[in-house]
């Protein structure tokens, strides 16, 4: 029994030592690919500056979980409007915000707006994420936080090569992560005590506008224990979108006699 258990123990401990998975090797601080790589995101996120699209998106949180087809209009730097559809094309719910304040409205024409908190895109849509974000996300373009620095790049066994960029005070702000071709292929952000605060992967790239988009997207927001997936069906990028189009007026009764 005791040669048993020290054999769990073992085995336990080997487990507890083992590599993690994807080990990153620091790249040589003369190696050019790491600015060439945040310059052309930068690049593209000055150049992208709305999207409209359709989609279906797959939510899995603890309270709901749900597969519906869903029209986007996005434009930086916060303006952004969600159509969820029902079964036969139609809107079941639709969401605009512009960043300070939002809009919303259900099936029923219930109708509902007030200034933006830090939950409202989690609250209505279970994704846990400021409109801003959501923004930089769905364009495909997340940058690393304004208050964060480059800190230094890695090549890891899967071949995509990261950067990190850290604050003021050392802490790890944001790591983004590039596949063997220059595209983006992960970006991840980081809470102030080092916990991830949510997580995206970009695959599935192809042309749109000239320019490669990714029509996969995939989220993780490890602090509510939740993931979505993004999986596009048509983008544009480029178009000039009207102010009208982040607004709702709500449905009317019947005239006042």
């Amino acid at each position: 029994m005791k040669s048993a258990f020290i054999l769990v123990l073992a085995a336990a401990l080997l487990v507890g030592c083992r590599a993690p998975l994807h080990t990153r090797t620091p790249l040589d601080p003369t190696d050019t690919r790491p600015l060439a790589l945040l310059q052309s995101l930068v690049k593209a996120s000055t150049e992208r500056t709305s999207l409209t699209a359709a989609l279906r998106m797959s939510l899995d949180s603890e309270d709901l979980r749900f597969r519906r087809p869903q029209r986007l209009a996005v434009r930086r730097p916060s303006d952004l409007r969600i159509e969820v559809l029902a079964l036969f094309g139609q809107i079941a719910a639709v969401l605009v915000t512009d960043g300070e304040s939002y809009q919303s409205m259900d099936s029923d024409g219930d109708f509902e707006s007030g200034p933006v908190a830090q939950d409202l895109l989690w609250r209505i849509a279970r994704v846990a994420l400021q409109p801003e974000d959501a923004v930089d996300l769905l364009l495909g373009v997340p940058i690393p936080s304004d208050d964060a620095s480059f800190a230094g790049a890695f090549i890891d066994t899967r071949g995509t090569l990261s950067l990190d960029f850290r604050d003021a005070n050392g802490v790890l702000r944001d790591r983004c992560g590039f596949n063997e071709a220059g595209q983006l292929s992960e970006f991840v952000r980081f809470e102030d005590d080092g916990k991830v605060a949510w997580e995206a992967t970009f695959s599935d790239y192809r042309e749109v506008s000239g320019s490669p988009f990714a029509f996969e997207v995939d989220l993780k927001f490890p602090e509510v224990d939740a993931t979505a997936s993004l999986q596009f069906d048509h983008a544009a990028l480029g178009a000039v979108l009207a102010d009208e189009l982040f607004v709702l007026r709500p449905r009317t009764s019947a005239v006042n006699q």
